[in-house]
């Protein structure tokens, strides 16, 4: 089950087989101090984001200071991140920005001393979770609106947390914790209510990092990251990744092998994870394999650090068919309900919207158009008022 990086495989045939998911797959952002600094300065972090194949990498941030841990919105327009405070090598703040790489806006103002970093949007939206910490073992839960409105303290557990983040339902808070008194080598990962009851300890090696817990889509399982030699399936020790479910049973290492693998990301459909892995922590690109550890392959690749992906979920109206991609890749994951829409026609429909150049009418359908940075979502509905609709993705052109 050793995890290989190769650089192509075919889409998974397990993730053909499922019922359209109300989300498209869209882009993955992540953190790389790939860009050149300006000279005497030190390399910093910048946020980019890229197609779910490693193409069309764009860069959303250009701050002389760092930018890293890029969260999107669940609607898909918009990218929380933390932000090196100006002028401070150790402290961040937490901002947002567009899906395309615009409105670039600070949200939090942090006494000094203290840090604002690792956000995650609330799933309707509505609010941002985030870690406000301090000098030496102290942190919090905090929550803001959207545009930073109202931050205030939400959640004090009784162990210091780490990357908090809401279930799918709202019902329970997700979060790592330091589980010894002194350094960083010993995490563990928990939940607690909604109303802030608990913690209730779901994976807590001794002495072992766990840590990065993710929600996936529909909440019944967490992926995460651990260090832990469990029944001798880690001898060295490195970081492996592992999903179980989400009361803390049924878990399963997904990778073994002596690289540094961290950082899990579910897809919008639940069928994928993206990672990175790499020699180690200063050095790792992003891979995507199966939810079930199969299938990995490389979407980046880079002598230094490519971190912390996030994937982009696009609402997607409700479906019967998944057709496929056309026309080479420039319409992806088609969809389409109704009479007469079986895929060979929704998919020569998609074709035809592509070759004529994106028009808002098209033998008898209307195109809705969104831009998501650099996908649109196209949704073409029949003119007379029938019920069917074809949808999919199509690639934007960059700046």
């Amino acid at each position: 089950m050793a995890v290989v990086a190769v650089l192509c495989v075919s889409a998974p045939a397990e993730a053909a087989a499922a019922a359209p998911a109300e989300a498209f797959n869209g882009r993955v952002a992540f953190a790389s101090d790939r860009t050149e600094p300006t000279a005497g300065a030190a390399r910093e972090f910048d946020v980019f984001s890229m197609n779910a194949d490693g193409g069309d990498v764009r860069r959303l941030t250009t701050n002389p200071e760092g930018d890293r841990q890029p969260d999107w919105s669940p609607g898909g327009t918009a990218l929380a991140y933390r932000i090196d405070r100006p002028g401070s090598p150790s402290n961040f703040e937490v901002a947002r920005m567009t899906a395309a790489g615009t409105g670039h806006r600070r949200l939090t103002t942090t006494p000094t001393g203290q840090a604002s970093s690792q956000p995650s949007w609330r799933p309707d939206g509505r609010g941002i979770l985030f870690r406000r910490s301090g000098p030496g073992r102290v942190g919090s839960i905090w929550q803001m609106g959207p545009l930073g409105e109202n931050p205030m303290l939400r959640f004090q557990p009784p162990l210091v947390p780490l990357y908090p983040s809401w279930s799918p339902d709202k019902r329970r808070v997700l979060f790592a914790a330091f589980s010894s008194a002194r350094g960083d080598a010993d995490r563990g990962i928990f939940t607690m209510g909604g109303d802030g009851s608990g913690p209730v300890t779901l994976f807590d090696v001794e002495g072992a990092y766990d840590s990065a817990p993710a929600w996936s889509p529909d909440g019944r399982r967490i992926a995460f990251e651990s260090d832990a030699d469990v029944a001798g399936a880690n001898p060295e020790r490195d970081m492996e990744l592992w999903t179980m479910a989400a009361d803390g049973s049924d878990r399963r290492q997904l990778t073994r092998n002596a690289l540094h693998d961290e950082g899990p990301a579910w897809s919008p459909d639940g069928r994928l994870l993206a990672y990175t892995s790499g020699a180690d922590e200063r050095r790792g690109d992003i891979h995507v394999m199966t939810a079930t550890g199969r299938l990995p392959r490389r979407l980046t690749s880079y002598a230094g650090a490519d971190e912390s992906p996030d994937w982009q979920a696009i609402p997607a109206p409700r479906t019967a068919r998944d057709c496929g991609d056309v026309a080479r890749g420039r319409g992806r994951d088609v969809r389409a309900i109704g009479r007469g829409l079986r895929c060979p026609q929704a998919s020569a429909l998609a074709r035809r919207w592509l070759r004529a150049g994106g028009p808002r009418r098209l033998r008898g359908f209307s195109a809705d158009v969104d831009d998501f940075g650099g996908l649109r979502r196209v949704v073409l509905s029949r003119r007379d008022g029938g019920r069917g609709l074809v949808a999919f993705l199509a690639a934007t052109a960059a700046a």
